[in-house]
């Protein structure tokens, strides 16, 4: 992923990349206790898909959408 672009890459190089590194970091927190949340899983979903970039995702995570 270029980091001075705006979007995510969207190719399957790039989903696959920010898939493993969802997976990753959902273990550990597992590990540490994580209880499923919808918010932060459909925010993840979102940012490995490439439609949203990692600060869109971090700002969802920070404050989840008033649903």
């Amino acid at each position: 992923m270029n980091v001075h672009s705006r979007r995510p890459d969207r190719s399957r190089e790039g989903i696959e990349k920010r898939r493993k590194a969802a997976e990753q970091a959902r273990a550990a927190n597992i590990r540490q206790g994580y209880v499923h949340d919808p918010a932060l899983e459909e925010a993840t979903a979102r940012y490995v898909a490439g439609d949203i970039t990692r600060e869109e995702c971090r700002q969802l995570m920070i404050e989840p959408p008033v649903r």
